[in-house]
């Protein structure tokens, strides 16, 4: 007798399982419906993916992955069981749309209702592709061929033209930065000029410069040469040799290579110098 109650209670829990009631309460707050024995089938991060690609779809598409067990209706052949769960599920539901159901690694099965979408042909060339230990790439296969939008992982399309202004706006700073942090035109070493007036082009490079210093501390020289006063003087031998001082001062360093950093110092020498020779020719 406990064993034909057993036997008894798994015939009748085999065929109570074809109760769509259980799919129908979990379409109200997901289009897709995933049993708890089939998870392993359809994987929670799978459903969610599907689920997200079909919400809001119109027609409406509700998808269900069930166990092959709902198909033991006593029916012997399979695919009118499957064909009368859909109608259960679609009786139920009371609504247009397109319905998928996965029936475990049995059978799948598709009806589109109040639409004239081409599910069973649709349907029959994705499983053509895909084992049935693959429901997740049929019915991606699927809603490929209807034309629903892919899900993706990146940032909104919307994102992509604010996210090219930014980094813009983080260059046209940048530059500015730069811009306004760069030496001026009169100062800096490697911007030396001459005491004479010359092109920015003649001094362009280090070579051009040290060329002018040169001639800077020549002119200088040729202007001591042709100044009309006395070595001698009270008030003006101080003044002079401090000239003279500045001239051979300069002249070392243009003698040599010098850098930019020494160049500045000898257009200081050379103004300092014509500032003493000045002196001394008020006090001659």
């Amino acid at each position: 007798m406990p064993l034909l109650a057993g036997v008894l209670l798994l015939a009748s829990t085999l065929l109570g399982s074809s109760d769509p009631t259980p799919v129908i309460d979990g379409w109200k707050n997901s289009p897709v419906y995933v049993d708890a024995t089939q998870r392993s089938l359809v994987p929670d991060k799978d459903a969610a993916a599907l689920a997200e690609r079909v919400n809001g779809h119109d027609p409406a598409i509700h998808i269900a992955v069930v166990p092959a067990a709902v198909l033991n209706d006593g029916s012997t052949d399979i695919s009118t069981a499957a064909h009368r769960y859909v109608d259960k599920l679609v009786d139920e539901q009371r609504a247009d749309g397109i319905y998928l159901v996965v029936f475990g690694g049995a059978i799948t099965w598709g009806s589109a209702v109040g639409t004239d979408t081409p599910i069973a042909d649709t349907l029959t060339d994705e499983l053509g592709k895909h084992s049935r230990s693959d429901p997740v790439g049929t019915l991606n296969g699927v809603l490929d061929q209807l034309a629903v939008p892919k899900t993706s992982s990146g940032p909104p399309g919307w994102l992509w033209p604010l996210l090219v202004v930014a980094g813009l706006l983080v260059a046209g700073v940048l530059v500015l930065r730069w811009w306004k942090s760069r030496p001026a035109k009169d100062s800096g070493p490697a911007l030396y000029r001459p005491s004479y007036d010359v092109l920015p082009d003649e001094v362009d490079s280090l070579a051009e410069r040290r060329a002018a210093a040169r001639e800077d501390v020549t002119r200088f020289g040729e202007e001591l040469d042709s100044a009309d006063v006395r070595l001698d003087g009270v008030n003006t031998t101080a003044d002079v040799q401090a000239a003279l001082d500045a001239y051979a001062d300069a002249g070392r360093v243009v003698d040599g290579e010098p850098d930019d950093d020494k160049l500045r110092t000898v257009r200081a020498t050379v103004e300092y110098g014509r500032w003493r020779l000045a002196c001394a020719r008020l006090g001659r």
